[in-house]
Parts: C-alpha cells; structure tokens; sequence
C-alpha cells in the first residue's frame, strides 16, 4: 500500500509570534514557506514579529502609537528579533527593533509606544473609501501554499492587472487569528495588499516596499470576524519609485491607522 504523506498544517501567526518571545537568539523563528513572498518574508510578518520583540522588551509599555519600518533586505531561513530601549519618559518610550536573517539585517524599526492624553484639541480629516459590503463565507479566497496569501480570506483577486488604478481597497482578514495581539494582527494585515503601484503596471513588472510609515490613532484595535477594509493609493510615481497613502478601517467604518509607504519599481 503507498505511503500517505500528510499535508503541513499552516503556521499561525500566533505560533510565530510565540517563537519570538522577547527575541533575542534563544528565541529563533523558523520562516515557513506559506509566510513568503519571493524571496523574503512577507513584510507583515517581519513587521509583526519586530513588534513582538519590542512590545516584550519591558513590562506595562503604553499603548503602539507609530512605527517607522525600513525593508532593509531579503529574510528567510531562521529569524532572529533584537530589541533596545532607545529612551523611556514618563509616557511615551521609543524603542528600536530589527530582525536578522540567513544573510544578515531585512528590517529595521523604530516603534513609538504613548499613553493616551485628554486634549481639547481634536481632528478627523481622512476621506472615507468606498466601502464593499463585507464578504461571506461564499465568496472567499486565499492564496497558494507556497505564499503569505495562503494565510489571508479575501474576495476575488487581491489585485486585476488588467485594470488599470492607482487605488486598492479590498477587506482582508488572517484565517487563523484567535488569541492573537490585536496590534500584531494589524501591522500584519496593513502591508496584505500589494503596493498600489502595481495597479499602473505590466503583471510581470517589480516592486518592492522600501519604508513605511504606520500609525495607529484608536486605543483599542478591533473589528467583526477579523475583517479589514486595507485602502492603498499611490499620488505620486517618478524615477522608479513611487509614494502612496494608506488607511485601516474596521467592520464599523471606523479609521483605525493610517501609514505612507515608499515602493520601488521596475518598469
């Protein structure tokens, strides 16, 4: 009788985020597979797991308000995270935080954790998008095995080449997500579109995310069944690198981060 070999069972975010810990080398990462793109780590998963680290490094951290993430390099192979504390005040603490790979430094970030202020002061400026209705269980894809997309639920194709935009907006949700730190699942689910450079472009043609700018402005992350409204729009592209706004908005039309990225591109 042939040999039934069972198909690998997914790794969750959570299961990664648990390998990292506090980082440092005793806590390696083992990169699966279905956590690539290309030839490195999806950018959500670094960018989660150098939140891990850092969120770790000391006890009662107030809340992620802002991180600055530099796509330094590939990652693959075992992951390793190094957090420092580059200055704590009474409410605010800034701390640095990258991740290693086979061949050396991928990331580079810096996270701003702050207490919440009472203010008299107070803004809301951010154009709503147009809001899909949110999908149903009928209408679900993910990605292949071999791609970070195999760890997402969306509907239809992340991405038409054939029709040419500068904007994105899909809702996107992780398929295994319990227990999971709301503010991890958000930096991982912010970078699950591609650059919305790729709109404008030929489907073989390049691109990689060089720098991106996350902030979050609500003190408590949260959404219905996990569902994300992503909105990507690139306002400028020139010299093979473009730049594009970006938001974070829940099941209940409420703006949860925004951020900007710098994309390069090869056409």
């Amino acid at each position: 009788m042939p040999m039934t070999i069972a198909a690998e069972k997914p790794t969750s975010l959570n299961t990664l985020l648990d390998q990292c810990g506090s980082g440092g080398p005793d806590n390696p990462v083992n990169l699966p597979q279905s956590w690539t793109q290309g030839r490195t780590a999806f950018g959500g998963l670094s960018s989660a797991l150098a939140y891990q680290a850092a969120s770790h490094l000391e006890d009662e951290l107030p809340p992620l308000r802002s991180a600055q993430i530099a796509f330094v390099g590939p990652l693959f192979g075992t992951l390793t995270a190094e957090a420092k504390m580059l200055r704590r005040g009474r409410s605010t603490a800034f701390v640095q935080s990258e991740i290693s790979g086979d061949k050396g430094l991928g990331l580079h970030c810096n996270f701003v954790f702050a207490k919440p202020r009472e203010t008299d002061v107070t803004a809301a400026d951010m154009a709503e998008p147009v809001f899909p209705p949110l999908p149903t269980d009928k209408d679900l894809h993910s990605g292949p095995p071999q791609f970070f997309t195999s760890n997402m639920e969306y509907v239809g194709k992340r991405i038409d080449t054939s029709t040419k935009t500068n904007r994105l907006t899909r809702w996107m949700r992780l398929n295994q997500r319990e227990g999971l730190d709301p503010v991890a699942e958000l930096l991982c689910m912010g970078d699950s579109l591609p650059p919305s450079m790729m709109g404008l472009l030929d489907s073989n043609a390049m691109v990689s995310s060089m720098n991106w700018q996350f902030n979050i402005i609500v003190d408590n992350p949260a959404t219905e069944d996990g569902w994300w409204l992503i909105d990507s729009h690139t306002h400028h592209a020139d010299h093979g690198a473009s730049s594009q706004y970006m938001s974070v908005w829940n099941s209940e039309k409420q703006l949860i981060a925004t951020g900007m990225q710098s994309v390069a591109y090869y056409a």
